[in-house]
Parts: C-alpha cells; sequence; structure tokens
C-alpha cells in the first residue's frame, strides 16, 4: 500500500491477535510503510507486551536503518529514515513536567513521526495521539493489539491483518 499524504477525521478500531514477535514486528513495518509525517502515535500495554518491538517496526516500515532500542533510560532517541522519527520511552516519567523538559510538544511540527510508548502514563487529553495502539499478553509469545486510528489506517491494517 502506498504512503498516506493525511489522515481523514473519522476514527475506527481494530483488534487482531499476534502470535509471534515476529507477526509483531511485520504489523509495526505494516503502520510505519502506510503513515504520513507527523503522524503521533502512542503505544500503551504492560511490560513486555511488545511496544518495542512494534516501534521497531514502525521504524522499519519508516526505512529506519539504526538498531532501534527502546529508549527507557534516555527517554528519547532521534531516527532517520524517509522522515525523522522521534522515539520516546515515558515508563521513567516521574513528573509530567518531564516531558515538557524531553521537548515532546515543541518537536510536533507536522513532519517528524513521534511514538510515544507509555503515553497512557499523560494525563488525559495532554497526548492526542493519531494512532492509539494497546497490546496486551495473551500468551506465550501470543499479544492481543488493539488499534484505534484514522479510517483509512484500519482499512490498510484490515485488508492485511484482520
Amino acid at each position: 500500500m502506498e504512503r498516506l499524504v493525511s489522515f481523514e477525521t473519522r476514527r475506527e478500531s481494530c483488534k487482531l491477535e499476534s502470535r509471534s514477535p515476529a507477526e509483531t514486528l511485520e504489523l509495526g513495518a505494516l503502520i510505519g510503510g502506510i503513515i504520513p509525517e507527523g503522524c503521533v502515535m502512542s503505544l500503551e500495554g504492560g511490560l513486555g507486551a511488545g511496544k518495542t518491538l512494534l516501534a521497531k517496526g514502525i521504524c522499519l516500515g519508516l526505512g529506519v536503518k539504526d538498531e532501534v532500542v527502546s529508549p527507557s533510560f534516555i527517554l528519547v532517541e532521534e531516527y532517520r529514515g524517509v522522515m525523522p522519527v522521534m522515539h520516546f520511552d515515558l515508563y521513567r516519567l516521574e513528573r509530567v513536567e518531564e516531558v515538557y523538559d524531553l521537548g515532546l510538544f515543541e518537536i510536533d511540527d507536522g513532519h517528524r513521526v513521534i511514538i510515544v510508548e507509555w503515553g497512557d502514563r499523560l494525563p488525559e487529553g495532554m497526548l492526542r495521539p493519531d494512532i492509539r495502539v494497546v497490546l496486551r499478553v495473551t500468551g506465550g509469545e501470543s499479544r492481543e493489539i488493539l488499534i484505534e486510528a484514522p479510517a483509512e489506517l484500519i482499512r490498510a491494517v484490515k485488508k492485511e491483518e484482520c
């Protein structure tokens, strides 16, 4: 599928199952291959649910050549692909003010792709993601993945996955 230029405002959701890390990575690559520039994503779920793996796939779909790692200790990583990617991890967030210190809201310039792991740690309405993905462990390597996103992205995922 071709990369989207923008999103429409109507949102939909899709629930699917990943049976392996490879499938989660592939889903991320699919999403990364079609999202428009300036897309903001919140990846949510417990420890070990696959947020960083999904982020790696998204970066793969965006053409990032660098190794994508969890920015848990430094809180943010920047990558270069077909468009710039800022990858935040808010797991160690102690105060909401730290998000401002990181520059999360200043870099939302409509060009960079912003991936926020643990975006649900922010107060309601503080982060307005275009795409919200909730991952839940359902077994050893199995994950339930709920995607809330603009209709175009959901249609693309359903065509490939659901």
